[in-house]
């Protein structure tokens, strides 16, 4: 039973690896465990750090606005 639920964990991290890279997705085929695992690791990772890019530069950019524009624009960000 364990290598069935092992099985299925690297069938879901295959398919996150192959939405994320599109085009690319071919590479995943040849990949062992562990390379998948480095691989999705790494890819979470830098998707996280955009992420809190994204969000430090969105906040920045709210502060240079008027605060009465500011208001506004953060509803619609959804902030």
């Amino acid at each position: 039973m364990q290598d069935v639920t092992k099985s299925g964990m690297r069938n879901d991290v295959r398919n996150v690896l192959e939405r994320w890279l599109g085009v690319d997705a071919r590479a995943v085929a040849v990949l062992s465990d562990q390379e998948l695992d480095e691989l999705h690791g790494a890819l979470t990772a830098a998707r996280n750090s955009q992420a809190k890019a994204l969000a430090a530069a969105s906040d920045e950019a709210l502060r240079q606005m008027p605060a009465l524009l500011r208001i506004g624009v953060a509803k619609i960000l959804g902030r």
